[in-house]
C-alpha cells in the first residue's frame, strides 16, 4: 500500500484525534504533511497502538466498505449488486455496521433481494482481545446468520466482503500513521477487540515486503 491509497477520510480522523489529545502528536508536525511523513520507525518495529472508539469505528465502517466494494476516491453510490446466474443481491455499502466486544467483531451486512427484502446479515470474526493478542488473524463460522435464501447462495461470498471491510479498516488506520524509516506507510501487526472499540497496532514492513533495497543478480 503506498501513501496515495490511505483514504483521506482515515487521514483527517488520525489528525482530528492527535489535535484532540487522544494520540502523541509526532516531532515537528509542521515539518511534513501526515501524507509525507516519516517516522523513525525500522523493519519489524511498532508505533503506539491507535485506539478506534465504537462511534469512530461506526464511521469508518462505511468508508472502509466502500474501498472494498472498489469506491476508493469519494461517490454518493451506497447499494452495490451482485449477481450470480439468476440470483442478484443488493448490498447496501453505505449502512454497514460495527459491533465490538471482548475478542469480537460483528459487521452487519444490510442485504436485500427479491425473495426476502430488505434484511441483515451478520458476519462475526473471533480476533485478539486486550493483553491476548493474535496478530491480524480472526476466525470466523462457515455460514453467517441472517435468512437461509441469502446465505445458501451468498453466504461465502458475504463473509469473504466483510473480512476485506474489516481488514480494510485496519490497514488504512495503520497507514494514515505514516510512512517507515524506509518511506512505506506502516501496516498493522495486530488487531483487538473490546467493547470499547478496537485497537490496531501499526507496524514497519519486513524488508522483503516492499522497497527492500536488494538488486537483482543476473
Amino acid at each position: 500500500m503506498d501513501d496515495e491509497a490511505i483514504h483521506p477520510t482515515f487521514q483527517s480522523w488520525l489528525t482530528a484525534q492527535r489535535r484532540a489529545g487522544a494520540m502523541a502528536a509526532p516531532a515537528d508536525p509542521a515539518e511534513q504533511s501526515d501524507r509525507q511523513r516519516l517516522l523513525s520507525i525500522g523493519s519489524g518495529e511498532v508505533s503506539e497502538p491507535i485506539r478506534i472508539d465504537p462511534e469512530s469505528a461506526g464511521r469508518l465502517v462505511v468508508v472502509a466498505a466502500r474501498i472494498a466494494a472498489g469506491f476508493f476516491r469519494p461517490t454518493r453510490r451506497s447499494v452495490v449488486v451482485w449477481v450470480e446466474g439468476d440470483s442478484e443481491l443488493a448490498v447496501e455499502i453505505g449502512s454497514v455496521k460495527i459491533a465490538t466486544n471482548t475478542g469480537r467483531v460483528d459487521l452487519h451486512l444490510p442485504v436485500r433481494c427479491d425473495q426476502t427484502g430488505p434484511a441483515d446479515v451478520i458476519v462475526t470474526f473471533a480476533v485478539g482481545q486486550p493483553g491476548r493478542p493474535a496478530g491480524v488473524y480472526a476466525s470466523t463460522l462457515r455460514r453467517p446468520f441472517g435468512p437461509t435464501l441469502v446465505i445458501d447462495t451468498w453466504g461465502e461470498a458475504l463473509v469473504a466482503f466483510a473480512w476485506q471491510i474489516l481488514l480494510t479498516l485496519v490497514a488504512q488506520v495503520a497507514g494514515a500513521v505514516g510512512k517507515d524509516s524506509r518511506g512505506n506507510v506502516l501496516i498493522p501487526a495486530d488487531l483487538s477487540a473490546s467493547p470499547d472499540g478496537l485497537t490496531v497496532l501499526p507496524m514497519g514492513r519486513f524488508r522483503f515486503s516492499g522497497a527492500s533495497g536488494l538488486k537483482a543478480t543476473s
